[in-house]
Parts: structure tokens; sequence; C-alpha cells
């Protein structure tokens, strides 16, 4: 079994050859976006689950699904890059980054699998049960290997790095059976700045998770909006993002962000499709 399941290659653009040529990893070509996003009609819904089951369903968790949805319908955004070459992933996964508390603070994370067919309330109690273990050190999936990159200094723990990404990336080999997981990063990667107070902030991509696009949700605020030529108050989050554009042109992005934002302006009805095909 591969370590990613994709499909075929499709014969790449020009641009996207030329771009290739000229960016060798995600070091290079970052591009970052933002957005402020109207959050009434999916806290609103956040809200009514909350309320129906008591699991708390938090923006990012609407988020979430508003981006596994977008990167489903957009498949250009959801790939991953092997030997120069774009394939397009046939799964929707996401990890999601958890901060982790104590006398000296940590950053970590859990990777939601195929997302695109969770709701936001399965989405918030699996990664509420992921980000305990996480917290506990209990969590299998990265504990073990953060155990294990632990005990070596930073200049092993790069070449290990970077062979690991080779591996695992470059060959599309399945390293479950030397202790790492399967595609540990998925096809994107959040983080809920707005949970540590910041409103605003554009993460740098981690070339070794060979990720393509980090979404940063910045806090929830009341703030004025003009709907149908009048001032209302409104809660508004801005969310920004990281992309690599030898992946992602100002065309795919557009299309992804468009996906996302008609998910927040009326998930109730999306919802009620999703459920019904």
């Amino acid at each position: 079994m591969p370590n990613v399941q994709l499909r075929p290659h499709q014969r790449s653009s020009m641009w996207r050859k030329m771009s290739f040529a000229n960016w060798r990893d995600a070091k290079d070509p970052s591009v970052y976006g933002r957005v402020e996003v109207d959050m009434g009609p999916a806290m609103q819904f956040a809200a009514a689950e909350t309320e129906r089951t008591g699991e708390k369903v938090t923006p990012t968790h609407m988020i979430v699904r508003g981006l596994a949805l977008g990167l489903r319908n957009v498949p250009a955004s959801n790939v991953c890059l092997r030997l120069d070459r774009s394939y397009e992933r046939q799964d929707v996964d996401i990890f999601c980054q958890i901060a982790i508390p104590g006398e000296k603070p940590d950053l970590s994370g859990a990777t939601l699998r195929q997302v695109d067919t969770k709701t936001p309330l399965e989405i918030a109690r699996e990664l509420r049960d992921r980000a305990e273990k996480v917290r506990q050190g209990t969590d299998k999936e990265f504990g073990d290997t953060r155990k294990l990159l632990n005990f070596f200094p930073v200049f092993v723990m790069r070449f290990l790095l970077w062979l690991v990404g080779i591996l695992s990336y470059t060959f599309n080999l399945d390293l479950r059976w030397a202790g790492l997981p399967r595609d540990p990063f998925g096809g994107a990667m959040v983080t809920s700045i707005g949970s540590l107070g910041i409103d605003e902030a554009y993460p740098p991509l981690v070339p070794m998770s060979r990720v393509s696009l980090l979404l940063a949700i910045g806090a929830l605020k009341d703030r004025p909006v003009v709907i149908d030529g009048e001032i209302v108050i409104r809660p508004v989050c801005v969310i920004t993002a990281t992309f690599d554009h030898r992946v992602m042109d100002g065309f795919v992005a557009g299309k992804l962000t468009q996906q996302v934002l008609r998910y927040m302006a009326d998930p109730t009805a999306i919802e009620a499709e999703e459920a019904r095909a």
C-alpha cells in the first residue's frame, strides 16, 4: 500500500513546469492572502449543534468543514508534489495544529482523515478526543515519532526529516513499518490563532510536511459590515492563507476561497445537501 493514495498524473501546463524549475521547495514560492468572513450563519449553525448535542462546535470546526468541502470540489488545490509533478490526492485529509501548554509550551497536531465526509459535529468530537490524547502524551500517531526525534540534535533531525520526506513523498513509500504515520500531514494545515487572542497572522509553510496550503483562523470579533447598503454589526474573523505557488495560482486559490465562503454563508443548506447526497 502506498504512503498517499493518488490519482494518475495529469500532464502539467507550461506554467507548472516553469514553476517547478524556478522553485525547488516550499521555502521559496509562498504566497499570502486574507479574507474577512461573516461568521453569523456559521455561528448560528454551531450554536444549534452545541445546544442539541452538548458538544462544543467552534468557528475552527466550521472552517475546517468548509475547507474540506472546498478541497473536494476544487481537486487542483488538494495535491501532492512528487518529482516535479503535481498529483491530485484521492482523500481530503487536514492537519489541525494543537497547542500543548505547560512550563515548556509546544506544538503538535492531529490529522483528520476524509474530512469532507464528516459533519462539523463529527469534526468537533474527533478533534477534541485527539487533542486530549496529544496533551496527555497518549496520541500514537505523532507521540512516538516526537519522542524519537527529541533524542537527536538539530543537525541529525534535519537529515532525518529530509530522508523521511524523500522516502515517504518523493518515492511514496508507506513507512508505518518503521513507526511513522502514513501521510502524517494530509493535504492542508489549519491553525487557530484566534484561540491565542491573535486577530491575524501569516504562518509559514512547513517544508517537511509537503503541505501546500496553510490556513490561520483569527479571533472572532464583532465588526461593522455593509449588508444591502446598511452598516450592521456582525461576528467576523480574518482567515489568512499561505500557499505554495507551484501548486496554487490565483485562479485555483480564488475558486477554493469561493467554495469556503459559500459554505460559511449558509452551512445549514449545504449540510442538508450533503446529507441527501
